[in-house]
Formats: C-alpha cells, sequence, structure tokens
C-alpha cells in the first residue's frame, strides 16, 4: 500500500501535469487540443460517454473514499 504523502504527492504531479497541458493549449492557439475539445471527442458516442463516466467513478472512489 501506498502511504498517503505519496499519494499525495502523485495526485499533486498529475493535476501538475493536467494545468501545464491545458495552459499548452491556450498558448498554441488550437494547435494542441484542450480539455473541453478532448471531452467533447470522447463523449460523441454513448460508448465514450459510459466510459468517461466509469472513469470518473472510479476516480472519485479512489479519491475520496480514504
Amino acid at each position: 500500500m501506498i502511504d498517503r504523502t505519496t499519494a499525495l504527492a502523485v495526485w499533486a504531479a498529475l493535476g501538475a501535469v493536467v494545468v501545464a497541458l491545458e495552459a499548452l493549449a491556450l498558448r498554441c492557439g488550437g494547435r494542441v487540443p484542450g480539455i473541453g475539445a478532448l471531452a467533447r471527442r470522447i463523449t460523441v458516442r454513448p460508448v465514450g460517454r459510459a466510459l468517461l463516466v466509469l472513469g470518473w467513478m472510479w476516480l472519485g472512489w479512489h479519491a475520496f473514499a480514504r
């Protein structure tokens, strides 16, 4: 099992990567898709919507169930 400090560091690193990619998307003027564009691509099909909901549920369970 991973200790709490390591788990928080991993979540912080993932959050920093997401923020950096979104900043890059805004700076590049459309060459790099942002979070909204990626979500739109995923949710076009019902399977993508279901996978997104399942992923969000998994993330919520692991982030807040402790």
